[in-house]
């Protein structure tokens, strides 16, 4: 009857072992998708992250850094004082090495310029010296120093001071005509009336009505000089702080020609000069007679009534 209606033992566990085979077979199918899907997604994300740009290394921010510059320019052997002087900002990076920083103005304050120092260029500490110079006028090799002599008028009123630019002009005589020319451009003032210190310079053109001054030169220039000096008359014409030394050729000297503006062509017909300071010359368009007289203020201006008279 067990055997009829009911299962053997045997069938049984025949059962439970096909059962147990089919569920170890569906988990292990179940984890090979897994498996597969799990290295489908990492191939996925492997090749996203190949495909984005690489990101940029980020840059450092520039930070400026304020740097000492001259207001003006600054000779050799000046006593630095902090007026002189201004800031700016640079890039740190553009920034030289030795710089003076603005926080630190001053340190060089009360020292003395090792060299000339440009306006707009940022101050080093090569530019600085805790010595002032052993020779007061500085001479450097291939220079010399020349002395002139100037009054009120030809000294600039006196604003002609030690460590200011000049350029030295020269009154002649040619061919009986009176010429001004620029023999020296752009030369310094070592001293005026034995003075070196514009803070110190004595009032002797107030005093005494002239002085001497004292130029820092080249040797060749000394000489022309010299020798304008003694076929001539010299004086100074004062240059400004901004203006830097110029190698251009002189130019042309001027005429009295240049100061009348007449148009009439001296050269052609040459001029006669009367010792009562008058003087004659040919117009080459017309053919009359020109008239110029001295005046008071020793400038050529031509008389009109001359050439009303002789119609």
């Amino acid at each position: 009857m067990a055997t009829r209606f009911g299962a053997t033992p045997a069938h049984t566990y025949a059962t439970k072992v096909k059962w147990l085979v089919g569920c170890l077979v569906s988990l292990i199918a179940l984890l090979i998708v897994a498996f597969v899907l799990l290295a489908q997604s990492n191939q996925a994300v492997g090749t996203a992250m190949q495909s984005q740009p690489a990101a940029e290394p980020v840059q450092p921010v520039s930070v400026g850094t304020e740097v000492v510059v001259a207001q003006s320019r600054i000779e050799e052997g000046t006593r630095l004082e902090p007026f002189m002087f201004t800031s700016m900002q640079l890039e740190e990076s553009k920034v030289p090495m030795g710089v003076v920083r603005k926080q630190d103005l001053d340190r060089i304050s009360g020292r003395f310029a090792a060299r000339l120092i440009s306006p707009n260029i940022p101050v080093v500490l090569e530019d600085v010296t805790d010595r002032p110079p052993i020779n007061l006028l500085n001479i450097p090799p291939g220079y010399r120093a020349v002395t002139i002599n100037v009054d009120s008028r030809s000294g600039v009123e006196g604003f002609a001071k030690p460590n200011t630019r000049v350029d030295v002009l020269w009154t002649f005589t040619q061919d009986g005509k009176q010429k001004v020319a620029t023999i020296v451009r752009f030369t310094k003032i070592l001293s005026v009336g034995g003075v070196t210190s514009a803070d110190r310079q004595a009032n002797v053109q107030g005093q005494a009505g002239s002085t001497t001054v004292t130029l820092l030169v080249s040797e060749k220039d000394a000489k022309k000089i010299e020798l304008a000096r003694t076929l001539g008359v010299l004086s100074l014409s004062l240059v400004g702080d901004q203006e830097e030394s110029s190698k251009e050729n002189d130019p042309d000297a001027i005429t009295i020609a240049d100061l009348t503006n007449s148009g009439v062509d001296t050269t052609a017909q040459p001029a006669e000069v009367e010792s009562d300071g008058v003087m004659y010359t040919t117009d080459p368009k017309t053919g009359r007679q020109i008239r110029y007289v001295l005046s008071k203020n020793k400038k050529w201006v031509q008389d009109r009534a001359f050439g009303d008279a002789g119609q």
